[in-house]
């Protein structure tokens, strides 16, 4: 009945998400008490490294066009994987898009920044996160003055609207669980706006499978600050499905100590997260978020966090092409 409910709310269909599950047996024979390792391919999604982003916008802009919305405004910091994402998927389907970023404008474009300017998008430029808000509402209300419709999704696509997309990949991955007769029995992800651990925190819910862990390493706020976030947007979701089971805080497990001096500055333990994954796997992993996430396992598995038995999926949410 759950389900059901789960799978009545609209979304759109931006590209295949069925992304490949792959066992990593040549990194967990590096890693000193490493069990069984996995690792979700949402890297594997759409032209240009979409990344997972892309899941939750899925709903979200659904939801905008069911209220009419003719243009998309959205946040982030300049090399922004949800901004450039947006951005596309707004060129994909004929909507103005207005984008709200943090930060120096590089004097020559790369990466997520580069991707922007070719497509033409109205960027806004301000000093730091704070500045973002207010800045998205100013867009809001000058462009509603002259009779356009738009529609502001906040950072990441995290909030009610968005969750439902990483709910969606949470049973996408209970699915390939079965194909593969394995049993997770521990998730890791990066996490910062709360939507994407929120939606497979609700996702457990949904499906009774409260006996997976998922750990979220922060990539940049404390686990406080986004152990509000996940709340905040995954429960609405579960109230809305008709759960009774709503997530609370002590429920969740996140770590800040894997940040070092800040968003997107490589560490050292990230930094040897990316040599030992693309050495052993041919795997690529950015420096904001999948690197500090692989430098959290990499450390648990060291430290002893696991039994030999366990079986450990590593999220790979994508976001690469901040590196070229």
């Amino acid at each position: 009945m759950i389900i059901d409910n789960f799978l009545k709310i609209p979304k759109l269909s931006l590209a295949p998400l069925n992304t490949p599950v792959e066992k990593m047996e040549r990194l967990a024979g590096v890693i000193s008490g490493a069990p069984h390792l996995f690792i979700k391919r949402d890297d594997f999604i759409g032209q240009l490294v979409w990344g997972n982003k892309l899941r939750k916008l899925e709903y979200t802009i659904a939801h905008a066009i069911s209220l009419g919305a003719d243009t998309l405004i959205t946040c982030g910091a300049v090399q922004s994987n949800h901004a450039r994402t947006t951005a596309q998927v707004a060129k994909r389907l004929g909507l103005d898009c207005y984008l709200v970023l943090n930060g120096t404008e590089p004097e020559v474009p790369s990466g997520n920044y580069r991707v922007v300017k070719l497509m033409n998008i109205k960027v806004h430029i301000v000093p730091s996160r704070e500045d973002r808000e207010p800045e998205m509402i100013r867009i809001y209300e000058n462009l509603s003055g002259k009779g356009k419709k738009p529609f502001i999704i906040p950072l990441g696509a995290s909030d009610m609207y968005g969750v439902p997309g990483f709910v969606n990949a949470f049973l996408e991955l209970m699915k390939q669980e079965k194909e593969m007769s394995k049993i997770i029995t521990h998730i890791y992800l990066p996490t910062s706006s709360g939507g994407t651990q929120g939606g497979l925190e609700a996702g457990k819910r949904i499906v009774n499978r409260k006996d997976i862990r998922i750990t979220g390493i922060s990539a940049d706020d404390s686990p406080d600050e986004i152990a509000g976030k996940v709340l905040a947007c995954a429960n609405p979701v579960l109230k809305i499905v008709g759960a009774k089971d709503l997530i609370q805080k002590e429920d969740l497990t996140i770590y800040s100590n894997f940040v070092g001096e800040g968003y997107g500055i490589p560490t050292t333990g990230s930094e040897n997260a990316k040599r030992l994954f693309l050495e052993n796997e041919g795997i690529l992993l950015d420096d904001t978020y999948t690197s500090k996430a692989a430098a959290g396992l990499i450390d648990h598995c060291e430290s002893g966090m696991f039994k030999k038995t366990d079986n450990v999926l590593f999220w790979h949410t994508g976001g690469l092409i901040n590196l070229f």
